[in-house]
C-alpha cells in the first residue's frame, strides 16, 4: 500500500470510527435519559432512532474495513475495485 493509500485509509478509519463513538454516545444518553426529553417523542422511539443509528455507523465501518481494506494491494479485479472506492470515498475530503 503506497503512502497516499495509506493515508487515506487511515483517515477514513478514524473518521468511521469516531462517527461509531458519537453514536455510542448518543445511544447511552438516550437510554439512561441524560438526553432527548427536549426532542420530544417517546423515549422508545429516540432510543430506537439512536440504536438504527448506531448500527448504520457500525455497519458503515465493517463494510469499509472488509470489503474495501481488506482487498487494498491485492491484485486483479478486487484490487483495482477496493482502490477505486475508496478514493472515491475519500474525494470530499480532498
Amino acid at each position: 500500500m503506497n503512502d497516499d493509500t495509506r493515508a487515506m485509509v487511515d483517515f477514513l478509519r478514524k473518521r468511521y470510527r469516531s462517527s461509531v463513538e458519537t453514536h455510542e454516545s448518543i445511544f447511552a444518553g438516550f437510554t439512561d435519559g441524560r438526553i432527548g426529553a427536549e426532542l420530544g417523542g417517546t423515549p422508545e422511539a429516540r432510543t430506537d432512532f439512536a440504536r438504527r443509528s448506531l448500527h448504520e455507523a457500525e455497519s458503515v465501518l465493517e463494510l469499509f474495513e472488509t470489503t474495501i481494506v481488506a482487498h487494498l494491494g491485492t491484485a486483479g479485479p478486487m484490487g483495482a475495485i477496493a482502490e477505486q472506492q475508496l478514493r472515491i470515498l475519500a474525494r470530499p475530503f480532498l
